[in-house]
């Protein structure tokens, strides 16, 4: 049973800010030793979205790897959809934009997949589903990572914190591929007014409304949500089984760094889209604090758990914000051996 530390946002002293807090914490997750190159794995946000985690909670986790005797650099991946994460130079820019710089973390900010998202080591995960998974070279060559993720919904998974950022944030573009080709649409041709909305999003050159061709599709969906009439659609399985995808590829980069992981969930502004999305929506439930252990399984769960008791007083839950059930991407993580479900709560190290 994996012990989880929580700090309430419902702070009254000064002393007990959030770089406070990461502070005490730190000792208690770090898994680096003296001389580690240490990757801390972060989502900066799609330029327009002002609800990611912020520079500050980054640069005091550098700053605390540096005084352990660790070698930092702040890193995540390219995406399949089109935006200002496509690629190194436009995420590395988009970052910038909004404040995750070397002045404001005290380290470099390094796309983990290379310039086009093509620079991974396969690791073997022998899954009911998928076999091996491709890890984003620059994490699968640290020594060990620190995982910052802002607790929040997804449309895909219902939920994304740590075992999302494993399982998709830290994979190259052929790995997340291989997520989300479950998800390859197809186009209702009596609802289709070929406006071209689709063609417009997608950047692999898939679509020919009324056609998509699955040979270039990635099954990311970007274009489902962009269709005015609502004309493309996914199979109907493909959230579950993206899921699963999800969840034991987490094992991936769990796998290349030997465990040697720790775990920040950063809970506050919680929209119901995620950090890809280039706006921020309105929070769906109150802000809840700051977890962190060394299990991705249970301080998912953990987090999982919190909003729900603050969602419940209104009859809602983490499941009702998308209709769609985080846990089984969890599930999926602990029964590949990611973690466990099982856990303990404190705010006491």
């Amino acid at each position: 049973m994996s012990k989880i530390i929580f700090k309430s946002a419902k702070i009254t002293r000064p002393e007990d800010n959030q770089p406070e807090q990461i502070k005490k914490i730190f000792p208690y997750i770090s898994p680096l030793k003296q001389g580690d190159i240490v990757a801390i794995k972060i989502h900066p946000g799609e330029y327009g979205n002002t609800t990611h985690i912020r520079p500050v909670i980054v640069r005091t986790v550098v700053d605390l790897v540096i005084k352990a005797g660790g070698i930092p650099f702040v890193t995540d991946t390219t995406t399949l959809y089109r935006g200002m994460k496509l690629n190194a130079a436009d995420l590395i820019n988009g970052a910038a934009m909004n404040g995750f710089t070397h002045a404001s973390m005290n380290a470099p900010f390094i796309v983990a997949d290379g310039l086009r998202g093509n620079d991974a080591k396969e690791v073997q995960i022998n899954g009911e589903v998928l076999e091996s998974i491709t890890v984003a070279s620059a994490i699968a060559e640290a020594d060990s990572m620190i995982v910052i993720s802002h607790g929040k919904g997804h449309p895909g998974s219902g939920f994304g914190a740590a075992v999302k950022h494993l399982g998709m944030g830290c994979l190259d573009r052929a790995g997340k591929i291989k997520i989300h080709e479950v998800g390859r649409p197809s186009i209702d041709t009596d609802k289709c007014m070929q406006c071209g909305a689709c063609v417009e999003i997608c950047p692999w050159g898939a679509i020919a409304p009324p056609y998509i061709d699955h040979s270039k599709c990635c099954g990311e969906l970007s274009c489902a949500d962009t269709c005015p009439e609502e004309a493309i659609i996914p199979p109907p399985d493909a959230t579950d089984k993206m899921q699963k995808r999800l969840g034991e590829a987490a094992l991936g980069p769990i796998k290349a760094l030997k465990g040697r992981i720790g775990y920040i969930n950063w809970v506050y502004d919680l929209t119901p889209g995620c950090d890809c999305f280039n706006f921020s929506g309105e929070r769906f439930v109150e802000d809840i604090g700051i977890l962190a252990g060394h299990d991705p399984v249970a301080i998912d769960s953990a987090t999982i758990d919190l909003i729900n008791e603050r969602m419940k007083t209104n009859g809602g839950s983490i499941h009702t914000v998308w209709g769609i059930d985080p846990r089984v991407h969890i599930k999926a993580a602990e029964k590949i051996g990611c973690g466990s479900r099982e856990y303990t709560i404190t705010d006491t190290i």
